[in-house]
């Protein structure tokens, strides 16, 4: 018609860039509402507390007893040399004392007028099996089980191995107390049940 105006390639190009942007805006709100009821779902539902899980309290005579154990693991590895040599170890009156000492120093004297030593290792797996550290002095007791299945009697000129006269087994428990004096442990006693295996 002649007096409709035609629009110009100006106007149609605004009027698409309006449209495509309003297309944009539209389709920028619907993601944002989408996101905000997403998060609000999370958010509204009830939250896991991160409690600590408990622990188990710590032994107050874990310290000690690791002591008692060092004295007792020191008293037979110098009790071994001991018989080993044929000569009183300088460990052992450090780590042995009463009836310990004086069994080690008899038992050696026997080995000397027979004329043998001891060669080998005996195997020891000590537990303590109760402590009081508030006695006055601190005192211990322990369970030991030892293996003298590779520990041998020697002839100690001709270095032949003197046969075992008891058969049986030669694994044992060894029942020992130890007391805290002179600011360390020393292993009082210590006494072998032949009549218990482990």
């Amino acid at each position: 018609m002649a007096g409709t105006a035609r629009p110009t390639v100006h106007s149609v190009v605004r009027f698409r860039n309006r449209h495509r942007t309003a297309a944009l805006l539209l389709a920028l709100s619907a993601l944002t509402a989408t996101a905000s009821c997403s998060s609000g779902g999370d958010t509204a539902g009830p939250t896991k507390s991160s409690s600590p899980s408990p622990t188990k309290s710590a032994d107050p005579d874990a310290a000690q007893k690791a002591k008692v154990l060092e004295a007792y693991r020191g008293m037979v590895a110098a009790e071994s040399r001991t018989y080993k040599n044929a000569k009183l170890d300088p460990d052992v009156e450090k780590y042995a004392g009463n009836k310990v000492l004086a069994d080690i120093k008899a038992t050696l004297f026997y080995y000397q007028q027979q004329g043998v030593v001891m060669q080998g290792e005996m195997t020891h797996d000590p537990k303590i099996t109760g402590i009081d550290t508030t006695a006055k002095p601190m005192k211990a007791v322990l369970t030991d089980c030892v293996d003298s299945s590779k520990y041998d009697k020697t002839d100690a000129k001709t270095g032949k191995v003197i046969p075992v006269k008891a058969s049986g087994p030669r694994r044992h428990v060894n029942n020992a107390t130890a007391i805290y004096t002179g600011g360390q442990w020393v292993i009082w006693t210590a006494d072998i049940d032949r009549e218990r295996t482990c």
